[in-house]
């Protein structure tokens, strides 16, 4: 599997770099002698390669500028995925579990089936056992509900 990069970002960063290392009047083996980095990793970078933060960070203290200052420009807002259905609606899922404690629904104990149900009938949810068990699993480990554990399924409880 090929390592995804930012090909445009980087390239752009690179030539604001070199840039501001010209108008300081340096040349590469200053910036390699300032940093000990060497001669093929400070024109890499310059060049719009792969680095660390640390390397850049480095770079941009011998080359006198801010790495903010860098960084100062468009990569747009798009991500490179867009964030699924099942991901967007497990914050919401939470918040509307917390209403049902808060509701007092956990007042017995309750299987993760039930918990399902209800919020399909209170708000509309339609989510998989799996994404209500691991959120009920949270809330366990946050201290909001308790649990007894059975053969094969789970109940959740508040005290």
């Amino acid at each position: 599997m090929s390592r995804y990069k930012k090909t445009s970002a980087l390239k752009a960063i690179g030539k604001r770099l070199k840039k501001q290392r010209e108008k300081e009047k340096l040349q590469i083996e200053d910036v390699v002698e300032m940093t000990g980095f060497t001669y093929k990793k400070i024109s890499d970078v310059e060049s719009g390669e792969e680095t660390s933060l640390s390397y850049f960070i480095e770079i941009c203290l011998a080359i006198n500028i801010q790495p903010k200052d860098i960084l100062d420009f468009n990569v747009g807002f798009k991500p490179r995925f867009i964030l699924s259905s099942t991901r967007k609606e497990k914050p919401r899922l939470t918040s509307r579990l917390i209403e049902s404690i808060n509701q007092g629904f956990f007042k017995k104990p309750r299987y993760n089936s039930e918990v399902v149900i209800k919020l399909k009938e209170d708000f509309g949810v339609v989510s998989s056992s799996s994404n209500v068990s691991a959120i009920l699993r949270r809330l366990v480990d946050e201290g909001r509900l308790e649990v007894i554990k059975g053969h094969n399924r789970n109940q959740y409880y508040k005290k």
